[in-house]
């Protein structure tokens, strides 16, 4: 059966539903962070430091990863390791954060262990920052 352009439902069906709003998602990560376009590495604003909560800093450095892989095409997420790397926070509190994050389902995890921003929350993070 053949989908009518005229059927009311149509504007429910999409091509991608698991699209990423990307003038929200850059809205969001101006103030916080810019990403190298050689070596594709984040540079972090004084913004982001003054973030309180390592949740808060987890969700915007996986919500720069997006912006990355989305600008790049390069894989979404990050490994915990390379988190650790970056140096913004302890390495417990790194495996602490993505733990309690990925529990509490705010964010999810890949076959090769990188941890990422579901596209569907980047709106809801936006909001909250804004707070």
């Amino acid at each position: 059966m053949t989908p009518k352009e005229d059927d009311p439902l149509a504007v429910l069906i999409s091509s991608d539903a698991k699209a990423t709003d990307r003038k929200k998602l850059a809205e969001l990560l101006e103030p916080y962070m810019v990403i190298d376009q050689d070596s594709k590495e984040f540079s972090f604003h004084p913004q982001f430091h003054d973030i309180t909560g390592n949740d808060r800093k987890m969700e915007i450095l996986l919500a720069g990863a997006k912006a990355r892989s989305l600008y790049f095409q390069l894989p979404d997420g990050l490994l915990p390791g390379e988190v650790i790397a970056a140096g913004l926070m302890p390495v417990g509190s790194v495996k602490s954060s993505l733990k309690r994050l990925f529990d509490n389902h705010k964010i999810k995890k890949d076959k090769e262990g990188r941890y990422f921003l579901p596209p569907h929350r980047i709106n809801e993070l936006a909001k909250n920052v804004s707070e």
